[in-house]
């Protein structure tokens, strides 16, 4: 029996993604052909490797096996493609970078350039997805900030991002309600504590929610509430502002989460140095402003 290391691919992504759906969008393929290749290769096993249940896809016990060969086989491949460009002098491959959207944009917008143009071989995928996807296998690295490590994940402090409190500008933040990140999955994360506090006993449910700070600040822009935001991109827009005279700010603790299989990887190394060179500059704020005064996450 052979077995195309194609098709091993769509296994691993297949259980580190829980689904077909979230395989293909891993491996850059359309959800049918990712179907019809890893029923192909079950065809040819002669068993199934997934059982296909209502909350996605679970490995069978020849799954599993499958599953372990083929992520031993995959290490070997990275650790050779590692050792030619070491020869070459070369960064090469794909790093997958996992956040939330404003994080990922960001990041495009101020440290990749420069770490892309000095790696020209070098590629970096960024997937907004959320932050219960495993991290195993090929070069991943994910950025979150409340959420522990899963599985044999590790997770390394980044650094601090900051956030304020922000109105429209020219309306009044009293006569405001208020617009709030929310996640489903984790509801009373900083943010959201952050605005239950300031609003104290006489507030409301917000009066819109988003998952990511981006849709949250454009909120704002439109008029609709007052909200906590990251101030690196806060401060960016002219549509809104921070109000009182001593605004709250708040500091969250952005972690970077590896794994050990790939996190010495060289293309893994470039990415985490990258990130933590250009932190400062990407979640910046406005040194000594006296508008702001701390308010811990912790």
């Amino acid at each position: 029996m052979s077995f195309d290391w194609n098709n091993l691919k769509i296994v691993l992504a297949a259980s580190r993604a829980g689904s077909l759906a979230r395989a293909a969008h891993l491996l850059d393929l359309d959800q049918s052909t990712t179907g019809r290749r890893l029923t192909a290769l079950e065809a040819d096993i002669g068993t199934s490797l997934f059982a296909r249940t209502k909350t996605g896809l679970v490995p069978t016990e020849t799954g599993k096996l499958v599953i372990q060969r083929a992520e031993e086989v995959e290490l070997r491949m990275e650790n050779l493609a590692d050792e030619i460009a070491v020869g070459d002098g070369n960064v090469i491959g794909l790093v997958r970078l996992i956040s939330s959207p404003w994080i990922l944009e960001e990041l495009a917008n101020t440290t990749l350039p420069d770490l892309l143009k000095k790696n020209p071989r070098l590629d970096v995928r960024l997937l907004g997805l959320i932050h219960t996807m495993p991290l195993r296998g090929e070069a991943t690295l994910s950025l979150w900030f409340e959420n522990p490590p899963r599985a044999s994940e590790f997770a390394v402090n980044l650094g601090e991002v900051h956030y304020g409190v922000y109105a429209p500008k020219g309306l009044d933040p009293a006569e405001l309600e208020w617009v709030s990140f929310f996640d489903e999955d984790a509801p009373r994360t900083a943010p959201v504590r952050l605005w239950e506090k300031i609003r104290g006993e006489r507030g409301h449910r917000p009066r819109m929610t988003s998952t990511d700070a981006r849709g949250v600040m454009k909120a704002v822009e439109a008029g609709i509430g007052k909200a906590v935001l990251p101030i690196c991109i806060a401060e960016k827009s002219d549509l809104i502002v921070p109000f009182g005279e001593k605004p709250f700010e708040l500091t969250r603790m952005l972690k970077l989460h590896a794994h050990p299989d790939t996190v010495q990887a060289n293309r893994t190394q470039a990415v985490m140095q990258a990130l933590r060179d250009r932190f400062e500059t990407t979640f910046s704020r406005p040194e000594g402003d006296p508008r702001y005064r701390a308010e811990s996450s912790e």
